[in-house]
């Protein structure tokens, strides 16, 4: 893995924990032990290792009563409609929908969707593109799931419904969102790799 590779990989961790998971921990929507353990998951997905100056997150042991599986492939998809709402009271999906038109938006999720997922539609989505010319089209979630096959996100109907994220898309919407959720990640970009931006003669 190169150098390069491993800093994206420890931000993201420390973000996506320290940042989404700590705040559905705090808003009592998972639990220490629920936590513990998606820690865990985000760890091995980024391949870090004690070598990084990282330590292996420790799920504790729950041995008096039986525990659901759990796999590691297990990703907990976030509310961007719900986190919207916290901002944008009146108008969340009008919000999701400006994040989604922004050009960075778009060719992120399409990176995301090209490292994630062997399914995507790469036609559908030059298709897409070609669309998107045209000033009248609005793009959704749903739209764009339809249309690539995507997998990043996931457009729900009913009294919960909304617009669902994989927590790396996800942390991009919260940082487009809150200008502190940005901030955290240069500070945790910054921590994990302190030599960085350092001239060397």
């Amino acid at each position: 893995m190169s150098e390069e590779q491993r800093t994206k990989n420890q931000v993201s961790y420390i973000f996506s924990k320290e940042v989404i998971l700590r705040d559905l921990l705090q808003q009592g929507i998972i639990s220490d032990l629920e936590f513990a353990r998606y820690d865990e998951m985000l760890y091995d997905r980024y391949h870090l290792n004690t070598d990084m100056g990282i330590p292996r997150p420790a799920v504790p042991l729950v041995s008096d009563q039986p525990q659901p599986p759990f796999s590691s492939k297990e990703v907990v998809y976030m509310s961007l409609t719900a986190e919207a709402k916290k901002v944008f009271e009146n108008a969340p999906g009008y919000a999701v929908q400006s994040w989604l038109r922004n050009g960075n938006t778009i060719a992120f999720l399409h990176y995301w969707e090209l490292k994630n997922n062997a399914d995507f539609n790469q036609a559908g989505y030059e298709a897409l593109l070609e669309e998107l010319k045209s000033p009248s089209l609005t793009l959704t979630a749903k739209k764009w799931i339809e249309s690539t096959n995507a997998i990043g996100l996931q457009s729900k109907q009913g009294k919960s419904g909304g617009t669902y994220a994989h927590p790396e898309i996800a942390c991009a919407f919260y940082a487009w969102l809150r200008p502190e959720f940005q901030y955290s990640l240069i500070q945790s970009f910054l921590a994990a790799h302190q030599n960085w931006g350092i001239q060397h003669e």
